[in-house]
């Protein structure tokens, strides 16, 4: 399987969403939607969405509540796994897996 590439602004948008959960669990918001995350960043939720699954998936904790899932409605909801983990460390995290 092919190694993923990364897009020409990975590593802003990852840093871009690393901050925003980091400052989410500094105010003690617990976890954020892709959409709110969206919202925050500037990003398309989409965009929020590929990278977290990409990318951060090693940085973060995503639930996906199952009892919404069986009414149709799917919900990502994310929050920094550990928070003393700073960005420079995860964007170094990002260069080791290429």
């Amino acid at each position: 399987m092919a190694k993923p590439r990364f897009y020409k602004n990975t590593i802003g948008n990852v840093t871009k969403i690393y901050r925003v959960l980091q400052k989410a669990h500094q105010d003690d918001r617990g976890h954020l939607t892709v959409s709110e995350i969206a919202r925050e960043t500037g990003l398309h939720k989409w965009t929020v969405s590929r990278t977290l699954d990409v990318w951060m998936f090693p940085f973060v904790d995503m639930v996906i509540p199952e009892e919404l899932e069986d009414i149709g409605l799917k919900i990502k909801l994310v929050k920094v796994k550990n928070p003393g983990v700073g960005e420079k460390q995860v964007v170094r995290g990002l260069n080791a897996r290429i």
